[in-house]
């Protein structure tokens, strides 16, 4: 009997637990445009300067700071890093 309540247990849990990980994975980044005539990418919010973005180039947004105003993510065009960005840029 603990058997069987235990593994009715585990497959209610896996069935709660398995969609949420397909959505977090499938949103997990967001391919924006940047619209101003450049953008700078630094290694840090704020921190020291690593290339610049210029209209029409992609970021790949991973996620935000805490304060909302610095955008994490992969930079391509001419930069190809990983780093931050100021939001409010994007198209």
């Amino acid at each position: 009997m603990k058997t069987r309540t235990l593994l009715t247990t585990f497959v209610a849990v896996a069935a709660t637990v398995t969609p949420l990980a397909v959505t977090q994975t499938a949103s997990a980044a967001t391919l924006k445009t940047v619209c101003a005539d450049d953008l700078y990418v630094r290694d840090t919010a704020s921190g020291q300067l690593i290339g610049t973005l210029y209209r029409g180039e992609h970021f790949n947004l991973h996620r935000y700071s805490a304060s909302g105003q610095w955008a994490e993510g992969a930079a391509w065009g001419n930069v190809n890093k990983w780093g931050w960005v100021q939001t409010g840029w994007f198209c």
